[in-house]
């Protein structure tokens, strides 16, 4: 008979911050799964659990999984946990979830704390929902993507950030977003709990140590008139630069939102604008 594979959430800073159904189920499995053995084995020592643990971490979790299941399937039930927080919510674990799901073993979630639901509670947020963008990529062209397809979102916007990247992220956010009114709120739990408040341009914070919410304020939402006109710029700009038609009209319509079909449309004209200004520059 197969074993049952607990998700668990642990605190994200005050070990006090954990469920009585957490406890039992870490008191009750055969294994405890964990992101880093060695921060894992403070929490379990502060409540006298002592069980085997193994190591489940990003860049091995396809190998982790593997063994997870090995051992679900000898019928050992295993608690799978992270550094802090929920698993698989920018934490190791969706793929030991999407696994087991296609291969039929049976899960339970513990939910516990998130640092992203306690950060928009801190911030006193008045807009029913928000946009949770987690850690933003490495690579430029990646960070663009997505930014991109968030610039235009009228809710707000929530990321997380480590102490070495904040100066860089506001920065970036900076660049894309402009000068929107942004909270950094570091420590969630923790004995230096800090709200920050500011614009992306002015946020000032001088000691970094700690991990970050940053919480963005959305878009203004926008009539269609200047929607339409930041489409028609937009256009006019990627055919100057050569780009196809369809592939101007795709960018154009993504990055604000505009109807592709009407995009299409202003397409039309500013095409055969910007081929007779080219044509003229050529001295045809």
């Amino acid at each position: 008979m197969s074993g049952i594979c607990y998700l668990v959430g642990t605190p994200i800073g005050n070990l006090k911050d954990i469920t009585l159904r957490a406890l039992d189920t870490l008191k009750s499995v055969d294994v405890v799964a964990s992101e880093d053995t060695r921060k894992s084995s403070v929490l379990l020592h502060a409540y006298g659990i002592k069980k085997p643990l193994i190591s489940y971490y990003k860049q091995k979790e396809r190998e982790g999984t593997e063994e997870i299941i090995a051992l679900l399937e000898q019928g050992k039930s295993i608690a799978l946990i992270t550094d802090a927080g929920m698993p698989a919510i920018s934490d190791p674990g969706a793929i030991l979830v999407r696994s087991l799901r296609e291969r039929g073993h049976k899960m339970e979630v513990v939910p516990g704390p998130t640092a992203v639901t306690s950060a928009i509670s801190l911030a006193g947020l008045t807009q029913d929902g928000f946009v949770f963008a987690g850690f933003l990529p490495q690579k430029k062209k990646e960070k663009d993507a997505i930014l991109n397809n968030l610039k235009n979102v009228v809710l707000p916007l929530v990321f997380y950030c480590a102490p070495h990247d904040l100066d860089e992220t506001l920065s970036y956010l900076f660049s894309k977003l402009g000068a929107r009114k942004a909270r950094a709120i570091k420590e969630v739990t923790k004995l230096f709990e800090t709200v920050y408040e500011g614009t992306l341009d002015t946020l000032t914070i001088e000691n970094k140590k700690g991990e970050f919410v940053l919480i963005v304020d959305g878009a203004k939402e926008r009539g269609e008139e200047e929607q339409n006109e930041e489409a028609k710029a937009l256009l006019l700009q990627y055919l100057t630069e050569g780009l196809s038609r369809s592939e101007a009209v795709k960018r154009a319509a993504s990055e604000t939102g505009a109807p592709k079909n009407s995009v299409y449309q202003m397409s039309l004209t500013l095409h055969d604008f910007t081929k007779q200004a080219g044509d003229e520059s050529r001295g045809k």
